[in-house]
């Protein structure tokens, strides 16, 4: 009579109550077995070799008689799986083994509960890797500059001597205070400063909330489940946000996001098991797979168990007999990404969709908050981590906390890189300038190369890594010394020995060592007069490498005094932008000389970035991030911050793309280069040398800021605090607009005359003419290579303004501290 009612058929009755009761009351029995490390709850686990029922066989039994070790990788969950309890051991032993030692370390194939019902057990081999394999990852790069989101890299450099990275989860708000979740551990202890990584920048955004939660009884979240002595990891902390508008609530690269899925003792169900999860890591950027099993318990201290809501794996592909899981991509890194549902309703938005037509809708459910890495295969193959995550729903509840979808909802996410692309590909433009047919067909057939067009959403801007594939890829030679040569554009992680999360320099970083030739803080005095003034009247005596070191030695203590008062380590403030041109210029003459092409192009390609960093005013400011006399409270955390704090990147970035896409910026631009050829005031001095262009780099920046002066930009940008992102770069437009096109317009003028006078000074129309359409590979193994137009600092480069600069060599030790 019991083997007639004991069918998978009738197990599939069971509830999940009804296995947390089993496994509640078993689990002591069942931990106490050899081998056994951990339990959850879920569906039956059936051998991928295993037979399909059919017509001709119902309910087929397994293909080997002997019963093959059963894991994670060699195992799925079917359509007809019935509830169960998992059981996971670290070693698989066949019961004839196991039985001739000690027959009570058998695990059960049914648990029986006192008022009769019965509960099967899925038995699945499970080997813990303690410690994961230090190897690189290679983060999705393609994160926004301007906003931050739900999938941002948090940076705590207050955990106990180690930099600890973290993911943002969601915006939350208590209904006065907005904050953003992470996990505890991340997060660290209250007061805490939090930096996110945007863009080419590390800044502080807030401040760690005293509210949090690690542990907490399971009971306690879900009374309705039986529970003894057992404890749910919820590992969630929050970090108290100084600025609302620096944030966007949705994750970046998601469709529609549909409702919380509302998870409680009564809505929780096995249903769950299989559904696919996305998520967007800090460090993994996206992140598919799908729910294995539910209340995983994963270890045992001082008489209590620890659980995770979910434990989530490979996400399944069940296309026909091909069924396979790809690894699941997580790593240290990601702890705290939120975590959605991803769910495709046939009845989407009212009506029926067609089959597969529907796009799919996210819905927000759980936190990522650590990981168990399983050898696959008995370890024949590399471990694979699974990743536990904590139910979203009941913490916000003990937090008292609600979710925030809307936040910044209008706002587009851009990258920064609009100006730099903009004058790059305007080169071609300023035809009185372009003297040479041969130089102007050379620029056209490398214009791609040179530059790109930025597209209507601006999301086409390349990276030298993008996720899942770790060749480095080409990027347009104008943001190279942005997005290739700066080591905090480009880099990725790697695992470090010591449990931490390490940077690594990505293809073809130079470190720190560019950063210098990007800026120059020229509007302080010298000598009773400013420096920007001397080096424009009398560019003989102070345009000099040992003049500008004798400069910024005397204003190291207002330096030092600024960092001081900000809490910012010390750092050095020599700028050697108009060096920078210099020494390109003389690399092109000598390229050209070569007939070397290749060079020419790529040294005349990065060129551009610098002169677009010279027509833009605040780069040659010491006002370049706020006035550093005008500082302010930092609202929830100890320290000072500028009052103008996010200056720069909401001129530079933010107020440019609103331009662009919507004051249609690249044809203003166009025809204000054609009205400025037409002025006797924009006409440019003759350019015969490197010493020639960094001088006409100075006059750049004289007439950049007669144009745009930086105290206007930053006593603007104080006048609009309190208004939101959206308003505030309009009303920059409305103020800077216009003015920053003529800024652009005369840049892309000085940049054509550069250009042409190095191919001139080379005799390019004899030795390169028309040129040819150079490749991808051949400017990635010029710009890769460090020894290549080298990044030096200003005490490298040569006193003498007459001196041939294309032969300065790369000085490791020269570096200025």
């Amino acid at each position: 009579m019991d083997l007639l009612f004991k069918s998978s058929s009738t197990f599939a009755s069971l509830s999940l109550k009804d296995l947390l009761e089993a496994r509640d009351l078993f689990h002591y029995h069942l931990m106490n077995k050899k081998n056994v490390v951990a339990t959850a709850v879920g569906l039956y686990r059936i051998r991928h070799e295993d037979p399909w029922p059919s017509r001709e066989e119902p309910d087929p039994g397994p293909r080997s008689k002997t019963n093959s070790k059963r894991t994670l990788s060699n195992s799925e969950v079917r359509p007809y799986s019935w509830p169960c309890v998992l059981v996971f051991v670290s070693k698989w032993e066949y019961e004839e083994e196991l039985a001739k030692d000690n027959a009570s370390d058998v695990v059960p194939k049914t648990l029986y509960l006192p008022d009769g019902r019965s509960v099967p057990v899925c038995v699945i081999e499970a080997q813990r890797v303690t410690s994961g394999k230090s190897k690189p990852i290679s983060p999705n790069l393609l994160l926004a500059r301007n906003l931050l989101s739900p999938g941002s890299i948090l940076v705590n450099d207050d955990g106990q001597g180690m930099t600890r990275f973290g993911t943002a989860g969601p915006i939350v708000t208590s209904g006065e205070r907005y904050y953003v979740l992470t996990n505890r551990h991340v997060s660290g202890e209250a007061g805490t400063k939090i930096k996110a990584l945007q863009g080419n920048r590390q800044s502080v955004v807030g401040v760690t909330a005293r509210t949090g939660l690690s542990r907490v009884p399971f009971k306690d979240v879900y009374p309705a489940f039986s529970s003894h002595n057992q404890s749910l990891q919820v590992d969630i902390g929050l970090v108290d946000i100084d600025s609302v508008t620096q944030w966007k609530a949705q994750t970046l690269g998601l469709g529609e996001i549909g409702p919380i899925l509302d998870l409680y003792d009564n809505s929780f169900t096995l249903k769950l098991v299989t559904m696919k999860v996305v998520g967007f890591g800090g460090v993994s950027g996206k992140i598919r797979g799908e729910i294995h099993g539910l209340f995983y318990r994963y270890r045992s201290l001082g008489g209590s168990e620890y659980i995770s809501d979910f434990l989530i794996g490979p996400e399944t592909n069940n296309k026909g007999t091909d069924r396979h899981a790809e690894a699941l991509m997580v790593h240290h890194g990601d702890s705290g990404t939120l975590l959605y549902i991803e769910h495709q309703d046939e009845h989407q938005h009212g009506r029926r969709q067609p089959k597969n037509g529907a796009p799919p809708i996210y819905y927000p459910f759980a936190m990522l908050w650590g990981k168990e890495e399983f050898n696959q295969q008995g370890g024949r193959i590399s471990s694979h981590p699974y990743a536990l995550a904590t139910a979203l729903s009941p913490a916000l509840n003990h937090l008292n906390l609600e979710l925030v979808t809307d936040l910044n909802a209008e706002q587009r996410y851009i990258w920064g890189w609009v100006g730099h692309y903009a004058i790059g590909r305007a080169l071609i433009l300023p035809t009185d300038l372009l003297s040479s047919s041969h130089l102007k067909s050379l620029i056209d057939k490398n214009i791609d190369l040179l530059s790109l067009t930025p597209d209507d959403a601006l999301d086409n801007d390349p990276r030298v890594l993008e996720k899942g594939d770790d060749q480095p890829h080409f990027v347009p030679l104008a943001d190279v010394p942005d997005n290739v040569w700066k080591s905090n554009v480009n880099f990725s992680f790697e695992d470090g020995g010591d449990g931490a999360k390490h940077r690594k320099p990505g293809p073809g970083s130079r470190g720190q060592d560019d950063n210098p030739n990007h800026f120059a803080d020229l509007d302080l005095p010298y000598g009773g007069q400013s420096f920007l003034e001397l080096n424009k009247d009398q560019p003989n005596k102070y345009l000099n490498p040992k003049v500008w070191m004798d400069y910024f030695a005397q204003l190291k203590p207002k330096f030092d005094a600024w960092d001081d008062a900000l809490g910012h380590k010390r750092s050095n403030h020599w700028g050697a932008l108009p060096f920078r041109v210099h020494q390109l210029f003389d690399i092109m003459v000598s390229a050209a000389k070569k007939s070397d092409e290749a060079l020419f192009i790529c040294a005349g390609g990065v060129l551009i970035h610098y002169v677009g960093d010279a027509c833009q005013p605040l780069h040659t400011s010491y006002l370049s991030q706020g006035d550093p006399d005008d500082l302010i409270d930092r609202p929830r955390s100890a320290g000072k911050k500028m009052r103008a704090d996010g200056v720069h990147s909401g001129y530079e970035d933010d107020m440019i793309a609103f331009g662009y896409q919507s004051k249609d910026l690249a044809n203003n631009l166009q025809a204000r280069i054609q009205q400025l050829a037409e002025l006797d005031a924009e006409k440019i001095d003759p350019i015969a040398s490197g010493f020639d262009a960094s001088r006409a780099i100075i006059d750049l920046v004289a007439a950049t800021q007669a144009e745009i002066s930086p105290r206007d930009i930053v006593d603007k940008w104080v006048a609009l605090i309190g208004r939101s992102k959206s308003e505030k770069k309009e009303l920059m437009w409305d103020d800077f607009g216009d003015r920053t096109v003529t800024c652009m317009a005369r840049g892309t003028r000085y940049l054509a005359a550069i250009w042409q006078a190095a191919w001139g000074v080379g005799r390019g129309d004899d030795n390169i003419g028309d040129g040819t359409e150079v490749t991808e590979k051949a400017l990635m193994d010029l710009y890769n290579n460090p020894e290549v137009v080298p990044s030096v600092a200003l005490n490298v480069y040569a006193d003498a303004q007459s001196d041939d600069w294309s032969a300065i060599k790369r000085s490791t030790a020269a570096h200025l501290s």
